[in-house]
């Protein structure tokens, strides 16, 4: 058995601790802290959450300083906890060891605004809305049909980048491209975060962008590169020109729709439809999404309905809406910020809130590529494929691909 001596000696985080079935929780994937034990030291469940999640450190050093990192936000949520309900357990996801100021910088992105406006003034989008005859089914999660694609971790690899856009577009395109080739498929963010800088799509790699304008590029290249062909870097890097020409053609785009604005019911008609990318505001509560773990995310302690809703600085893919026994609606949404957050990366908020803008803002700029055989005009609008869908016992928790 190896010793805790000799991981530190290998520069391993703790791989090879066994994990404690007292730090398991059966309701959840998460690493739970007993908040008792925490106050009289926290090494032993550090060891073992590390086990749990898998961390690797390339030197002791960088262990104990994410050891230390590791405590400080865990004892942080563990006095919201006790100032707010008399819980004994902790969950803990495997963002614990990133602080607060690395978590922004390398997970969170400037997403761009320039539809905002335009689209509120109602200078986009004339002409009538695709969906709005569509009455929404009371819930959709395209997870259960085999067309979202995998969970990715944008931090991965690399510095720090914000590209949530690129993960975004990458994420919306890939359930289109699914849904018209009737299997899941992983295409590259990095080739987007590479490559699509120059006029007229001006987006700007890990320093920011918008879906709109990767769709854009995607149109204009003929598709886009697999991961596998183009994989990730987590950092800008000079474009690989020939190999934009050898993007599957089964990835080819015919155009970008904008969903109407401040408008939930047209969002939930477009969802089920396909998913549809939206930009999100993080804004004053990066701590609460840093320590998100599952069920429908909220702002303990607000009364603003549905939280911020501006500076839009996330990108994500709603893929899916319900609402729960207690007549709670919420909406499904994919993230890039690996399983090892949230609800094994995707997270829920609220729905029909009440607020203009929708949860967090995500009914400011929702938007979706335009594939022939799937959402183009000369296709038909799907009215039934929600009537007695099939539930898989993993039902809103995994991605299927």
């Amino acid at each position: 058995m190896c010793s805790r001596g000799c991981v530190a000696a290998l520069f391993l985080a703790f791989a090879c601790v066994a994990v404690s079935d007292e730090f398991l929780s059966s309701e959840s994937q998460h690493f739970v802290v007993s908040v008792a034990q925490l106050q009289e030291g926290s090494r032993a469940q550090f060891d073992a959450w590390a086990a749990q999640n898998g961390k690797e450190y390339s030197t002791a050093e960088e262990a104990e300083r994410r050891f230390a990192v590791w405590t400080a936000n865990v004892q942080r949520q563990a006095s919201k906890l006790a100032a707010s309900s008399s819980a004994a357990e902790l969950p803990v996801n495997g963002l614990a060891d990133v602080s607060l100021e690395e978590f922004k910088a390398g997970y969170l992105g400037q997403v761009s605004r320039r539809n905002v406006e335009v689209l509120t003034a109602g200078k986009k989008g004339k002409g009538g809305y695709r969906y709005e005859h569509v009455v929404p089914p009371k819930e959709v999660d395209w997870r259960t049909r085999d067309v979202v694609g995998p969970i990715k971790n944008q931090h991965v690899g690399g510095s720090p980048c914000g590209c949530c856009w690129a993960f975004a577009t990458i994420g919306v395109t890939e359930c289109i491209v699914a849904m018209a080739t009737g299997k899941p498929i992983s295409l590259s963010e990095q080739q987007l975060i590479d490559c699509d800088k120059a006029a007229p799509w001006y987006d700007l790699g890990c320093e920011g962008g918008d879906f709109e304008g990767g769709v854009d590029y995607i149109i204009d290249n003929g598709g886009i590169d697999t991961e596998e062909e183009y994989p990730y870097l987590a950092h800008d890097d000079k474009c690989i020109r020939k190999k934009e020409g050898l993007s599957p053609k089964e990835s080819a785009l015919d155009g970008f729709a904008h969903v109407p604005v401040q408008n939930e019911t047209a969002l939930a008609q477009a969802v089920s439809q396909h998913p549809v990318a939206v930009a999100v505001c993080c804004g004053d509560y990066i701590d609460n999404w840093h320590a998100y773990t599952g069920g429908i995310f909220n702002i303990p302690g607000t009364d603003i309905p549905g939280g911020c809703a501006d500076p839009l600085d996330h990108a994500v893919v709603v893929v899916g809406y319900g609402t729960t026994k207690e007549g709670e609606d919420y909406w499904i949404i994919k993230n890039s910020w690996g399983e090892t957050w949230g609800e094994k990366g995707f997270f829920k908020v609220a729905r029909n809130v009440g607020a203009p803008l929708a949860a967090f803002g995500l009914a400011s700029q929702p938007g979706y590529p335009i594939k022939k055989g799937v959402n183009s005009d000369a296709d038909p609008i799907r009215t039934d494929i929600w009537q007695e869908a099939p539930r898989s016992a993993s039902a809103g928790i995994t991605a299927t691909s």
